[in-house]
């Protein structure tokens, strides 16, 4: 029998069996089903690690493939691939247990990269002592992660904007994923089979940026040694996602907002226009409202953009989604480093919950990774986090809704503090004492009973403590 894990591929189409045999050849055991009734029947006979399926298939579809895997084999990481990019089968897919959705075409690299990191999901999956129940479950757009209200309330506009070509705008703070939210509308339209085109509009100077858009014509300037075609010409039939929008130079703005009027295009020297079909998602970090107000970015402009704008909320008013974001962000590390680590001890989820994560997702992401790297066995622990989040989970200034802590009396306000700032100074006060809850009290100045009725207090665990 072969040593590589088994992967199941559903398809009616068998030109499409034997090209993902040909893809996955050197990484795994591929099995094939022409219909979603011969899949069940083999998931009841044989183990797999990855089912990837079709979504249109007869009688018996995707959907009904995956309900039958996760019954009959609940430990299967589930693909879904289609040419359909429906939104409710794929947010439905999602919320079934789906672990990613591939649009087709295809290219190879994308899905030999889908099932490297579905094959990783599922060793993660075998080799996890039950603390994590499956995160990726909790995918509510295409590589968009949560189960927060708020997150839930964006993926719901989302399924709603993504089959229109309606002009999108995510506003949010910075590391806060709206790159991701802009490729999951992508994914979830019907243009997903076309290009994505991402661009800076921060990171390109404003006289580069007009040539990187539109194209230049040859001589148009000096270094034009050929004509060049712009990003909204590459993205023909696709999406083009304009990131750090706020940041365009005003008479970029300005033929910007042409271009979508008359959709088409002038490159750089040239005096004829071309027509274009692109889809504009663009995002910014910036006020962009009080920018329009200043006078800083263009009034008709933000009217264009603001057909379908969408929220992300800082992670600071998701804290609930902080433990799912690190769960999914460890089993991604140990997909990618074969890291030791696969779980986090309670005092290290703790800290993560209670850290006021200024640099939003971006932060914790780049936390994990370096906690999967820095961990010594199985289990991440506090010492292995970054020591800055233990300044931040102690001065958490977000301590209560907009404009309530200015209406708190100095008192009312120092309690709240005390009481945000407690659990984490009590961590650390017997992790210096090591665990020892008598030397932990003389380190705080007071009686060992008072720093018991504390822990019972502020909810810190002392399973691992001793007298």
């Amino acid at each position: 029998m072969s040593a590589l894990p088994r992967v199941l591929v559903v398809d009616d189409r068998p030109n499409m069996l034997r090209l993902v045999q040909k893809i996955l050849r050197s990484d795994a055991q591929v099995l094939t089903a022409d219909d979603g009734g011969a899949a069940i029947e083999l998931l009841e006979r044989e183990a797999v690690a990855v089912v990837l399926s079709d979504l249109k298939m007869g009688e018996v579809d995707g959907l009904a493939v995956l309900e039958a895997c996760k019954r009959i084999q609940p430990g299967a990481v589930f693909v879904l691939m289609t040419a359909y990019a429906t939104v409710g089968t794929a947010i439905q897919a999602m919320r079934m247990g789906a672990y990613d959705y591939l649009s087709k075409p295809f290219e190879p690299e994308d899905l030999r990269a889908v099932i490297l990191r579905a094959l990783g999901r599922a060793r993660q999956a075998q080799a996890a002592d039950g603390q994590a129940a499956a995160p990726d479950t909790q995918t509510i757009l295409p590589g968009v992660y949560g189960r927060s209200p708020a997150m839930l309330a964006l993926a719901t506009m989302v399924q709603r904007i993504a089959p229109t070509d309606a002009t999108a705008l995510i506003l949010g703070e910075t590391g806060t994923g709206k790159e991701r939210v802009a490729r999951a509308l992508h994914a979830l339209s019907p243009r997903s089979s076309r290009r994505f085109v991402a661009v800076n509009c921060a990171a390109i100077p404003g006289d580069l940026l007009e040539s990187e858009l539109f194209g230049h014509a040859r001589g148009a300037f000096s270094g034009a040694t050929r004509d060049r075609p712009g990003l909204f010409e590459d993205a023909e039939g696709g999406s083009v996602f304009l990131d750090e929008i706020g940041d365009m130079p005003a008479s970029l703005q300005a033929k910007l907002t042409r271009a979508f009027q008359e959709r088409s295009v002038r490159r750089v020297g040239e005096t004829h226009e071309r027509k274009i079909d692109v889809r504009l998602i663009a995002a910014t970090h910036r006020d962009i409202e009080g920018m329009v107000a200043s006078g800083t970015f263009r009034e008709d402009l933000w009217y264009r953009l603001n057909v379908a704008p969408l929220r992300l909320p800082p992670l600071r008013e998701r804290s609930g989604d902080v433990e799912l974001l690190a769960r999914v962000f460890l089993t991604k590390q140990a997909d990618k480093r074969a890291s030791l680590a696969t779980a986090f001890s309670p005092a290290a989820l703790d800290l993560l919950r209670a850290s006021a994560w200024p640099g939003n997702v971006r932060q914790l992401e780049a936390a994990i990774e370096r906690a999967a790297i820095l961990a010594t066995g199985p289990v991440i622990d506090v010492d292995d986090l970054p020591p800055e989040l233990r300044v931040h989970a102690a001065f958490n200034p977000d301590l209560g809704e907009d404009g309530e802590l200015v209406a708190l009396t100095w008192q009312q306000a120092a309690d709240r503090a005390r009481d945000h700032m407690a659990p984490n100074y009590l961590r650390a006060v017997l992790s210096a004492a090591q665990g020892n809850v008598t030397a932990a009290a003389a380190r705080a100045g007071i009686e060992r009973e008072s720093f018991y009725r504390l822990l019972r207090k502020y909810g810190v665990r002392a399973d691992n403590f001793r007298d």
